[in-house]
């Protein structure tokens, strides 16, 4: 089972499939990127992103959706009063 994470809930709302994310990724990173796999983890709440990547999947996400003004909170819950967090 999967978790319906703010992220994933982003790229429905919008219509983005991962794929684009992804390959922004790919672009700027080359082979540093993050494989399909590993993003489908980090989309479908299977595992929890580091800092750096957080930081790289706002910036892929914003470079698809053409918004420089996305925040990462759009993306992931940091909301320390919701107990998945902890």
């Amino acid at each position: 089972p999967h978790v319906e994470t703010p992220l994933q809930k982003w790229l429905d709302r919008n219509g983005y499939a991962s794929a684009r994310v992804e390959a922004k990724l790919r672009e700027r990173m080359h082979d540093r990127a993050p494989s399909r796999t590993q993003f489908g983890r980090w989309r479908l709440g299977r595992a929890e992103p580091r800092r750096d990547d957080i930081v790289h999947i706002v910036w892929a996400a914003r470079e698809v959706s053409g918004d420089p003004n996305l925040q990462v909170e759009e993306l992931f819950d940091f909301d320390p009063a919701n107990e998945e967090n902890w």
